[in-house]
């Protein structure tokens, strides 16, 4: 369904659901490729693109969205081979299963994958030292998760295993209807965040394809994107999260009134050009008048957030965002 879930499955099944309530949102603004062709740029599929097979990076979905003439392909794919990334900027990496996200506005029919051009991120969920012998097929994840016709915002937390690494995560992909500005582009964000790693080094070995890229803006950026071992902070990277008197947003002592700042998504990888604002989600300060549970209404509007704070098997730290909830 559409909306507010929350529960504890495999990433697979988490991976169709968000694809199946995205194809049924209002509007008829998201397809599935295995479904739809479109001449010259889309064949028809070849049965690639499902989650029927769960073992080693088979099990994916592609999401094909057309709005405004401009046609963006989304896939979302569980990754159950272990994958190195790096965490450290002396070449130390781990070995990461997780889900990747890729983007483009064209398609590879010979293939039946995104050209050689797409952008993406690879988030682990599950990672380990000399290895990574947990299968995503079985493990469950609780998560919480909205899905609307703009897109969908999840924060999920992986049951306990023997790995070392695992870590809790948050993941928007969202699309804007109304911009400051003509880009040219599909308007999109995709955003990703991790309790352990907020911002992973990028490196200089390996493919493209499976760093960690915590936002990407379709079309024009993605970050980090610096081709060498160096990790920064997420915020002012093309996305800006303004504190509110020196915090997220929190809950007045005074009046008991909640105050907030949606994301500013920039259309340049650095805090200027901003473009729209993230709607399905913020952050908000924990502790100050606000803790995981709260629901946040929004005055003169229909919209609820939750507050989440989720920590992880592996890390006491706390990924602390509220998610639309109604």
């Amino acid at each position: 369904m559409t909306g507010y879930t929350s529960g504890a499955k495999i990433l697979a099944d988490i991976i169709d659901d968000i694809a199946n309530e995205l194809i049924a949102t209002a509007g008829g603004y998201w397809a599935d490729r295995e479904s739809i062709t479109i001449p010259d740029v889309l064949d028809a599929g070849t049965g690639k693109w499902t989650t029927a097979n769960k073992t080693a990076n088979n099990a994916k979905r592609c999401l094909v969205h057309r709005k405004g003439g401009i046609t963006q392909f989304i896939t979302l794919e569980h990754i159950n081979n272990p994958q190195n990334f790096y965490y450290g900027n002396q070449n130390w990496w781990y070995y990461g299963k997780g889900i990747r996200i890729r983007t483009s506005i064209s398609w590879d029919n010979a293939t039946d994958e995104p050209p050689v051009d797409f952008q993406s991120n690879f988030l682990p969920i599950e990672s380990g030292y000399n290895g990574n012998g947990v299968d995503m097929a079985t493990l469950q994840i609780t998560y919480f998760k909205w899905v609307d016709e703009t897109g969908f915002v999840i924060m999920a937390k992986p049951e306990p295993t023997g790995n070392g690494y695992q870590q809790s995560v948050l993941l928007c992909v969202e699309h804007a209807d109304t911009v400051e500005y003509s880009t040219g582009t599909s308007n999109f964000i995709v955003f990703s965040q991790g309790n352990m790693w907020s911002a992973l080094y990028d490196g200089n070995w390996g493919p493209n394809e499976w760093r960690n890229r915590c936002i990407i803006r379709p079309g024009s950026y993605q970050y980090p994107n610096h081709g060498s071992w160096s990790n920064y902070t997420f915020q002012n990277a093309g996305v800006s999260f303004i504190p509110t008197s020196s915090y997220y947003a929190f809950k007045s002592v005074g009046n008991g009134k909640v105050y907030y700042v949606k994301p500013i998504v920039h259309n340049h990888a650095g805090a200027w050009n901003p473009l729209f604002q993230i709607n399905l989600f913020f952050p908000y300060s924990e502790g100050v008048g606000l803790i995981d549970g709260d629901v946040i209404a929004i005055e003169g509007d229909t919209k609820k957030y939750l507050c989440k704070a989720l920590s992880s098997p592996d890390s006491t730290a706390r990924l602390v965002y509220a998610i639309r909830y109604n």
